[in-house]
């Protein structure tokens, strides 16, 4: 088995390495591996959850709150069969609260609270287990992301 650095070329037998074609005949590498740029991940998933705000009448009338937190968006989906999408981009939140009494606390429960430069949805609130460090997480994204934006 050969590594990627020692790849032989099939027609003459020279070194490809990880070069497109051969450079004594010409031919293409078969294990060459073109990297897009639209191919590669820019953003890391923070929390992606679905959830349930009734307990169980959230199953009975199906109505959960399926979120996922990204390092750009946050991107909730609710309603009947989740048939309500909406997106909120990271640069354009205003605010950011984090809440919990002390039972929520106990159970490491809280509510993450965005409020956000949006006409449709200016506050979302997202009350979750472990919400302390997605809070922290998104924070920490929403400061970065705001570093070189002007909200307005």
């Amino acid at each position: 088995m050969t590594s990627k650095s020692q790849t032989k070329c099939e027609e003459c037998s020279e070194i490809v390495g990880t070069r497109r074609f051969c450079v004594n005949c010409g031919k293409p590498n078969s294990e060459f591996v073109q990297e897009t740029p639209s191919s590669k991940e820019d953003f890391k998933i923070l929390f992606s959850r679905t959830l349930y705000p009734y307990c169980l009448i959230s199953c009975i009338f199906c109505c959960p709150v399926s979120l996922r937190v990204t390092t750009k968006r946050i991107d909730t989906a609710s309603g009947c069969c989740l048939g309500n999408e909406d997106t909120l981009d990271i640069r354009r939140i205003k605010d950011i609260g984090f809440d919990r009494s002390c039972f929520q606390m106990c159970i490491n429960r809280g509510t993450i609270t965005i409020y956000a430069a949006d006409q449709t949805h200016s506050q979302m609130k997202i009350s979750c287990f472990r919400a302390k460090k997605v809070f922290n997480d998104l924070r920490t994204v929403w400061n970065q992301s705001k570093m070189g934006t002007v909200i307005g």
